[in-house]
């Protein structure tokens, strides 16, 4: 069959799946994971509304950077911003407010009335996050308790759709395999951790879309069928752009700025046609500094030294991230330590797959690099390597099954998810008959993996029996978030990791 027919099944799949898991996603996503853990989610609609309002950000921050004139008076509030002697900010009037103000507003964000410390202009990150995850949410807000996670949560959720089409559009891309690229999609679409980080409205689930956009465009301009030469320079512009964009949504986006130099220097891409990616990212990178830098200069550069003054976690940053994302809550499970392991296998492969082992290893670097306190959201930007690698895993398994693979492939995702997704619905002594049927299985699997030497049809019977077991394990990942979401809270003790 023709592989632009191929492709266009395939993606009309994945698109009616998008939506048939829309209610799916949408699963107690109002109240789960917990909307009063992490502030950062209404913060950037606060800084984003204000900003809309008048030109200058109000939000929440604890850095002292903004504590030099904590005692000023002649302060109140004005809707969602800050107003000094009865007048509203704007960017005209900067130099009579004299940046920065601070105020203390007692409010309830979902925890009780509490007070709050609200600045302006807040500069610890770019308010543009907020224009995105706030699209449902008035412009024009009264009062900041006017944010509810209803209305963010699910603009976190339709950018989490756009993610699955962008990971399936990559991975096609680069692997020329409708498999690997719908078992991606299925694999964010379908996996618990992955469907419950996607409904934090946190800048990191912004800068996965935009790395995939960026890494899809450097990946078209080496597609030999392009062959124009301003086609080739658009693919660069545009790539550039989403990087850029990444930088200025948050300093850790600069890694896409990298990646995509990186990329196009291996690929011996002449020095002309790489400013055709940098400059635009440069451009597009600096927008909210140079924001930030005209409303108060003083007060960006005391951002800035605040920011990379925090505390150093760094030698174990990547072993904190390895086994689990952080968050209140979460569950014990295998698919998120099992996206790392297949990266390894992955990186054999390195020419075929250089844009994700090089997106992986520049946000690694930056990670480790900033070395700050590993907060749970800052290991999000690995997700769509994660899932790529365990896609690309799967369908070689698939084709060219080792034993090895086969262990892995049982001791992380399976497991975890015959847990959450059967033995959570059945008694013991029906749990023990499947868990040690489950490990018959899979050693007769790597028996045959070593007889199909001499036997070639094994491989047939071996793959067979893969697609069975993957097709169970895909059910019960379905299976295992519902239970998950009806029981919140009160999962077994022994599974359950705290923060």
């Amino acid at each position: 069959m023709n592989k632009k027919i191929i492709f266009l099944f395939s993606l009309i799949l994945v698109i009616f799946l998008s939506n048939r898991y829309l209610a799916y996603r949408q699963l107690g996503y109002r109240e789960i994971p917990k909307t009063n853990d992490i502030l950062d989610e209404k913060n950037y609609i606060w800084a984003a509304k204000s900003f809309l309002q008048t030109g200058i950000p109000t939000a929440w921050s604890n850095l002292d950077a903004y504590k030099e004139h904590l005692n000023r008076g002649d302060i109140t509030f004005k809707d969602i911003s800050i107003a000094y002697k009865k007048e509203k900010p704007s960017l005209n009037n900067t130099k009579e407010f004299d940046y920065p103000v601070v105020a203390v507003a007692e409010i309830d964000v979902g925890k009780g009335k509490e007070h709050i410390l609200f600045v302006q202009p807040f500069l610890d990150h770019s308010f543009l996050a907020g224009l995105i995850f706030g699209l449902k949410t008035p412009d024009k807000l009264k009062s900041f308790i006017d944010v509810i996670p209803e209305q963010y949560r699910l603009a976190a959720i339709y950018v989490s759709i756009i993610t699955g089409i962008l990971l399936f559009l990559l991975i096609y891309l680069i692997d020329q395999n409708p498999l690997s690229a719908i078992v991606s999609f299925l694999i964010y679409s379908t996996v618990s951790v992955y469907i419950l980080v996607s409904r934090y409205a946190l800048i990191e689930n912004l800068l996965i879309p935009l790395t995939l956009i960026s890494l899809i465009f450097l990946v078209l301009f080496r597609q030999k069928w392009i062959k124009k030469n301003y086609q080739k320079k658009l693919l660069l512009i545009i790539a550039g752009i989403a990087a850029g964009l990444a930088a200025t949504f948050k300093e850790t986006g600069v890694a896409v700025i990298i990646a995509g130099m990186v990329i196009l220097f291996l690929q011996k891409v002449s020095r002309k046609e790489i400013i055709f990616f940098f400059l635009p990212a440069l451009a597009f990178g600096s927008l909210f500094y140079v924001y930030a830098f005209f409303v108060s200069p003083k007060l960006f550069f005391n951002v800035f030294f605040n920011q990379i003054g925090r505390g150093f976690f760094g030698p174990l940053n990547f072993i904190y991230s390895f086994y689990r994302p952080h968050f209140a809550g979460f569950p014990l499970e295998g698919w998120w330590p099992f996206g790392f392991i297949a990266l390894a296998f992955l990186a054999k492969e390195f020419k075929k797959y250089q844009e994700i082992i090089i997106g992986f290893l520049s946000y690694l670097f930056v990670f480790l690099f900033f070395g700050g306190v590993n907060y749970p959201w800052y290991s999000l930007v690995f997700v769509p390597f994660l899932i790529i690698a365990s896609a690309v895993f799967i369908k070689e398994m698939l084709f060219r099954p080792t034993a090895m693979k086969m262990i892995i492939l049982f001791l992380f995702p399976f497991s975890s998810t015959l847990y959450w997704g059967y033995n959570v619905f059945h008694q013991y002594s029906t749990n023990v008959i499947i868990y040690r049927a489950s490990i018959f299985i899979f050693l007769v699997l790597m028996i045959l993996s070593f007889l199909k030497k001499e036997r070639p049809w094994l491989g047939i019977v071996i793959t067979l029996i893969l697609m069975a077991v993957l097709f169970k394990t895909y059910q019960w990942n379905l299976y295992g978030f519902t239970y998950l979401i009806a029981n919140w809270g009160k999962l077994p003790e022994q599974f359950f990791l705290k923060l």
